[in-house]
């Protein structure tokens, strides 16, 4: 094992045995880091939290976002030097058709850097690195899939790659979510089909993966969202103890593949039955195996978000987090997109959507893409019985912060203190609009 990982894992026993605190309020009250990766991003270049696009491996932290030039949209990867601060050149990936094509990045066991990218109903492009943590060079595309939108992609230990997707039906069939796999030196597979939307036309899951610690247990959240108007959507979840071969819900019942709204786990809510109030965020796994699903509901104000946790029965405990916001930023509310990922000692990492809200003032819910939003960033360094909330963007009432994307591991990397990017600019008023937004990395102080 080499030194730096010796340390690392050192540090994060010490933190599992209670002597961390010390190390953790001294890391919460050290400044992050900003920094300015793009003038070009599109009106989604950070969207969508659920695909991971931040991975760091031997002191190199590769991100991904999408750009909107004039010749279209375009993958963009730039790679920062953790002792030194530097960041590389920017390098181009590949096409994406619009703003939905955005990137899902991991890391294999040998360094190599994995991506795929492009579609909204497409087939998907993937990429890997030439060289080991390296993102200046690319091998061939290769295309797979038919009409992909919004890909996950992990890592398993033999380098495999699994891969989720939304996968829409032309003949007014309900949309799934399917899962493809991918051999080191092999073809993408035909995809399993692992979730189906209850009605035909559109749904939108918004599914998340996580490995367990054993990296053979898939933990996936989603929201069964589309059809008909008016009907509530709440949070859904299901595990795979065997690479995804077969799924079951949180209390250990078998779910015969694809899963629908009535055959997987829910998470009950009692908030809201509008159409549309409940989102997903990332879905993060403790060291003892336990998932962390991340949502909320933001139909009325003030809005909410919650850490929902399976007990052995699989009956949920909501764990919500207004109050630690509001206890340090009380003019404030917050909502999806976020993000939630465990560090170093098992610290909680999380990132959410924020906007102003003083009761009898303006309460309209925040609409997509709106001006009032800002992210904030939530700290605990004890299993999540408390929060730290920081505002991690620069509030500015005439520019959207927005579509924060967490840094989270995929198989091979792991995470200390994450980075995070965000684009600071609308959404434009077409998938095809060509905007000029900033893209934003927030991370660690330079050297850690």
């Amino acid at each position: 094992m080499r030194r730096r990982e010796f340390l690392r894992d050192l540090a994060a026993g010490a933190a599992g045995l209670g002597v961390g605190a010390s190390v953790a309020s001294a890391a919460q009250a050290k400044p992050r880091t900003r920094f300015l990766l793009s003038k070009n991003g599109c009106g989604r270049a950070t969207g969508y939290a659920e695909a991971n696009k931040i991975v760091t491996v031997d002191g190199k932290t590769h991100v991904a976002w999408i750009d909107s030039v004039a010749e279209g949209f375009r993958i963009r990867v730039r790679t920062l030097d953790r002792a030194t601060g530097t960041w590389s050149p920017t390098y181009t990936v590949g096409e994406a058709h619009d703003n939905h094509g955005g990137p899902a990045l991991a890391v294999d066991s040998k360094g190599h850097l994995h991506i795929v990218y492009y579609p909204h109903h497409h087939p998907f492009r993937y990429r890997r690195s030439s060289r080991p943590n390296d993102a200046s060079q690319w091998d061939r595309e290769i295309r797979f899939g038919q009409r992909c939108t919004y890909p996950t992609l992990m890592v398993g230990p033999d380098d495999t790659l699994y891969l989720t997707c939304r996968e829409s039906n032309r003949k007014g069939k309900p949309w799934v979510v399917n899962l493809y796999t991918k051999k080191p030196d092999g073809d993408w597979q035909r995809p399993t089909a692992i979730l189906r939307a209850d009605e035909p036309n559109y749904a939108h899951f918004q599914e998340a993966l996580a490995w367990g610690p054993d990296h053979r247990t898939l933990h996936l959240s989603a929201r069964m969202y589309g059809g008909k108007p008016g009907r509530s959507y709440p949070v859904r979840y299901l595990r795979s103890r065997d690479f995804g071969r077969t799924w079951e819900r949180a209390d250990g019942g078998r779910v015969e593949l694809p899963g629908t709204s009535k055959t997987i786990s829910i998470i009950p809510s009692d908030r809201t039955k509008q159409e549309g109030g409940f989102r997903c965020g990332s879905i993060a796994v403790d060291a003892a195996g336990t998932p962390h699903v991340l949502y909320s509901e933001s139909a009325r104000q003030p809005s909410e978000a919650w850490i929902a946790t399976p007990d052995k029965s699989g009956q949920w405990r909501k764990r919500p987090l207004l109050a630690d916001v509001t206890r340090t930023l009380p003019d404030w509310c917050v909502s999806m997109t976020g993000g939630m990922t465990f560090g170093a000692g098992g610290w909680i990492f999380v990132v959410l959507e924020a906007v102003p809200f003083k009761p009898g003032t303006d309460t309209r819910p925040a609409g997509w893409g709106d001006t009032r939003k800002e992210i904030v960033w939530l700290e605990s360094t004890d299993g999540g019985k408390h929060f730290t909330a920081t505002m991690a963007s620069t509030p500015d009432p005439t520019c959207t912060h927005w579509l924060p994307s967490l840094e989270r591991p995929t198989g091979h990397n792991r995470v200390s203190v994450p980075g995070l990017i965000y684009t600071a600019g609308g959404p434009g008023k077409k998938n095809t609009d060509i905007l000029s937004n900033g893209v934003w990395w927030v991370g660690p102080p330079i050297g850690e």
